[in-house]
């Protein structure tokens, strides 16, 4: 079955975003969820082979609802003109950056990293950036990274956050609002034979950059919450 048929379901959606159509052409969303639940299933296996901690996960366990929620929004179209899903072993909610591979009628985004951060886990993870500076410039300038990811972050702040030094030679790393890194690809990337084993291959390339962020959030929260117990002490 050819992947097209997913973007072509997609790209109806968007142009008749309403229940009426929805019902009308069910079968066909049918379809093409099954489809997508396929590739994500392949794609968890592929994943696993260099990230274990994924491998036991299910497509159900991974892929979020085509429903929009309407009550605190002033779009009132009821679906998603994409199909989502975010492999994670610690869940569809967690902080920690998985692998996120949405499609839309026109291309598939391939992302990693952590789009939202509270305050605090936030303020960890730039102090891990400065702390090891050079370990994180190696992990985002290496080429292959680098071809696939060119920008680390969606916002930007214009001057660096408040507590961080402001001479601080690689001030893009502190300006990032999150910590994701994305490659857009055409649709066509899953189009071709080897589209598997060719969106786990730009995740590989990810990894390092996640595994950064994973373990010094866990890391520096500890450290800083204990110095706070010191302080407090004394």
């Amino acid at each position: 079955m050819s992947n097209q048929i997913i973007f072509d379901f997609l790209k109806e959606l968007v142009a008749n975003n309403n229940r009426e159509w929805f019902l009308a052409h069910k079968s066909e969303y049918e379809v093409a969820w099954k489809r997508f639940h396929e590739i994500v299933d392949a794609l968890i296996q592929e994943i696993g082979k260099f990230d274990p901690s994924v491998k036991y996960l299910t497509p159900k366990d991974c892929i979020y609802r085509l429903y929009r929620d309407l009550r605190f929004s002033p779009d009132k179209t009821p679906y998603k003109g994409h199909f989502g899903a975010y492999i994670n072993a610690d869940g569809k909610k967690a902080y920690h950056g998985g692998y996120y591979p949405p499609l839309d009628h026109q291309q598939c985004s391939l992302a990693r990293g952590v789009w939202w951060l509270p305050t605090k886990e936030m303020h960890a993870l730039r102090h891990a950036i400065v702390d090891q500076v050079d370990t994180y410039r190696a992990i985002v300038e290496e080429p292959t990274f680098k071809h696939y990811c060119p920008t680390i972050g969606m916002e930007h702040y214009k001057r660096i956050p408040n507590g961080f030094p402001k001479d601080f030679p690689y001030p893009e790393y502190l300006l990032c609002k999150n910590y994701t890194c994305c490659c857009e690809q055409p649709h066509q990337l899953l189009l071709n034979d080897n589209y598997i084993a060719n969106m786990a291959d730009i995740y590989r390339s990810m990894k390092p950059f996640n595994d950064f962020l994973k373990e010094n959030i866990l890391i520096n929260m500890e450290e800083m919450e204990g110095m706070k117990d010191i302080v407090k002490f004394f």
